[in-house]
């Protein structure tokens, strides 16, 4: 998998940094994802530590999704990052990201996507990183306009969350100085 060299800032004088995610992130991942602040407002189905084991061994793979663990200077999962459905023939990928809720409110979500979209730009060549999100996750829609992602539309009924269909915002940031 490839590795991201990034440190991230935090204001509480601690530096998070962006590391692969691991079998030992599993336990932890699972916790946070199954709080009911988190699973509403995401289209994730199952997040046994079974099935995130599954995740993180393709993602590990690193064949057309890479995620990487946000962790603090002891090594905790803070939270996740990663680009799905990248495609190197059409020079694009859609990024991804969750935090332990106990993490939220610091910029973390944003210092990390940020640093995601400048290395999909720069380092892999992308020209376009895109993000759909739920209509109702007003956080996850902030930290895309912090970023400078740019809203490009309204995506009717385009995922079902658990059992019903629902409306999702497509976000995007091109690359300008790319192909």
């Amino acid at each position: 998998m490839t590795t991201l060299p990034i440190r991230i800032p935090l204001p509480d004088e601690f530096y998070a940094s962006l590391r692969p995610l691991g079998p030992n992130d599993v336990d932890a991942w699972s916790a946070y994802l199954s709080e009911p602040g988190v699973i509403e407002h995401t289209s994730w189905g199952d997040v046994g530590p079974s099935n995130l084991e599954k995740l993180v061994a393709d993602y590990a793979e690193g064949r057309d999704s890479l995620r990487w663990a946000i962790v603090d200077s002891s090594d905790s999962l803070l939270g996740t990052v990663g680009l799905n459905e990248i495609s190197r023939e059409h020079g694009r990928a859609e990024i991804a990201y969750d935090l332990d809720p106990r993490h939220c409110g610091r910029g973390l979500a944003t210092e990390a996507a940020s640093a995601v979209i400048l290395w999909a730009h720069t380092v892999l060549g992308l020209q376009r990183v895109q993000a759909t999100v739920l209509d109702s996750n007003i956080l996850s829609i902030a930290v895309l306009e912090r970023v400078g992602m740019q809203r490009e539309g309204l995506i009717r009924q385009y995922r079902r969350v658990r059992g019903q269909a629902r409306d999702y915002w497509m976000y995007s940031a091109i690359n300008h100085t790319g192909n």
